[in-house]
């Protein structure tokens, strides 16, 4: 009723709630309750935008379709350097590693230089690579999302929060990504060198996040971006945030959706004058419109809410329904 009440302040006194309530910062965002399949708060969810290395997600899934053997040793050269963006690399041009350490690199520590190589061992090279990244896209119904590489360099790769939730809902079921981008660190024999990396998303090391996916992302014209899903006291939620202007003001926001869902205030979210408290299921989540840009939902915490079984792996198998499906 709290959350409710509040949602309804959000839409009869915008100014009244914007003074009184935490804002967010994020240019796009969307909250999907995984169990109620229900999305129970968006901004701006359908406006494409450069996800930088949220890209990487597509990436792993492309890599672990085609079934080539993890074992395989590939080596990084001249054709991975960052001729883009001028982005540095800590794997050196000539090192050799096996596809899963690639892999785990890429997703972990977002090196590009692991993305790269992996995506040029693909039957066909790079091209075919990024071929079947849209490929793939297109057929989990993200519509409004189109991949030009497979690192996130590019602002040309660009998607929505709702289709980035789509990504981060099948990518959820490949147990290996799930692995790699909660891994808090690793050290990678590299020639005759051990380094130390570290897993670029500081959400993973707070202890009171069960991070199940995480990934973020970041070039100038993308901003700051995450895609999270996590395990809430009410049951998991995928969130997406796309476009903050800093990491800290990606962090606020996540700190103050993560408050709202436990029961605290209603976010405010622009344009103020366009919020409205409906529901929202899983065909309405799909699909897109233009006309009202801001929802809510109420989200009930405590015994009184609805009850949600917390996800769990079974045999590499999750055991809830993907929100792609339709």
């Amino acid at each position: 009723m709290k959350n409710y009440l509040g949602a309804l302040l959000v839409a009869s006194a915008p100014f009244l709630a914007w003074a009184e309530t935490p804002f967010l910062h994020s240019r796009s965002a969307i909250v999907y309750d995984v169990a109620r399949d229900q999305v129970l708060l968006e901004k701006n969810a359908d406006d494409a935008r450069p996800i930088a290395s949220l890209t990487k997600l597509m990436t792993a899934m492309v890599v672990l379709d085609s079934a080539l053997s993890m074992r395989d040793t590939l080596t990084v050269n001249d054709d991975d350097i960052d001729r883009l963006k001028h982005s540095g690399s800590r794997i050196p041009i000539g090192a050799s590693l096996e596809r899963g350490e690639l892999l785990r690199l890429a997703l972990m520590s977002s090196e590009n230089r692991a993305a790269s190589a992996l995506s040029r061992a693909f039957p066909g090279g790079q091209p075919a690579f990024i071929r079947k990244m849209n490929e793939k896209a297109r057929a989990m119904h993200m519509a409004n999302t189109h991949f030009d590489d497979p690192t996130g360099l590019s602002p040309d790769n660009s998607s929505t929060a709702r289709d980035v939730v789509k990504m981060a809902a099948a990518a959820a079921h490949y147990p290996l990504i799930g692995e790699y981008t909660t891994l808090l660190r690793y050290e990678e024999a590299i020639g005759t060198r051990t380094r130390f990396y570290h897993n670029t998303d500081p959400i993973v090391r707070l202890a009171d996040w069960d991070v199940l996916v995480a990934k973020t992302g970041y070039i100038r014209e993308a901003g700051r971006c995450i895609v999270v899903d996590a395990n809430m006291p009410n049951g998991e939620v995928m969130i997406a945030l796309l476009g903050a202007q800093t990491s800290r003001a990606r962090s606020a926001d996540l700190v103050t959706i993560r408050r709202w869902l436990n029961g605290d205030e209603t976010p405010v979210v622009e344009p103020r004058y366009h919020t409205s408290v409906r529901l929202h299921h899983l065909h309405p989540m799909l699909a897109h419109s233009h006309r009202v840009g801001v929802r809510f939902t109420s989200y009930g915490t405590g015994s009184g809410s609805a009850h949600r079984q917390t996800v769990k792996h079974h045999a590499g198998k999750r055991e809830h329904h993907s929100p792609v499906a339709t």
